[in-house]
């Protein structure tokens, strides 16, 4: 009897210890953003709009609307200089139709693309398409390219996924600051 007592105690004390662990998720996330920081990206908690969200998401039962999001992680590339001649956009990745992009799409016009657009668009498209890791959104700012997705991992290496993601928002800042050096005066 007294070893039962014994054990229940334990268990009592231990077992909230055990429950304060983290998750193999939540270790995997952890490398996933530290990985990201040492590789010189912003890590920040944002959200997106969700596109597909069912009526009962968009309005209350009192009839007021809602506007439902999906939270996310932002993974940002901070740009060295300003970029204020270059292209400006929030590309969501959607099923409903886009006149930029297949399988993206925009809740606003993009800003300062140059003319004519469609070439700007083809060089893009790739770019986005290998975005890894539960990509749900990227935007191109004057100041920032950013990856926003739900840190989806599987098997793959948190540096491999970094990498990947790093590789597609330096390209997208490459082809910027291009632009706005051509949009410049004498550029």
């Amino acid at each position: 009897m007294g070893w039962i007592i014994v054990a229940v105690v334990l268990a009592a004390a231990v077992g909230p210890l055990l429950w304060l662990l983290p998750s193999k998720r939540d270790r995997r996330l952890s490398e996933l953003r530290t990985a990201a920081r040492s590789a010189g990206l912003i890590v920040e908690v944002a959200s997106v709009p969700k596109l597909d969200a069912r009526a009962e998401e968009r309005v209350t039962a009192g009839g007021a609307e809602r506007l439902p999001s999906v939270s996310c992680a932002a993974y940002a590339l901070a740009l060295p200089a300003p970029l204020p001649d270059a292209p400006l956009w929030r590309l969501l990745k959607s099923e409903r139709e886009n006149r930029y992009l297949s399988g993206w799409t925009t809740l606003s016009p993009p800003k300062q693309t140059p003319t004519p657009a469609e070439g700007y668009w083809r060089t893009i498209q790739p770019i986005l398409d290998a975005m890894p890791g539960g990509c749900v959104a990227v935007e191109a700012g004057s100041r920032r390219i950013a990856w926003l997705g739900t840190e989806r991992i599987g098997e793959d290496a948190a540096e491999t996924i970094v990498a990947d993601i790093h590789s597609g928002l330096s390209a997208i800042a490459e082809l910027h600051r291009e632009l706005d050096a051509a949009a410049r005066p004498g550029g």
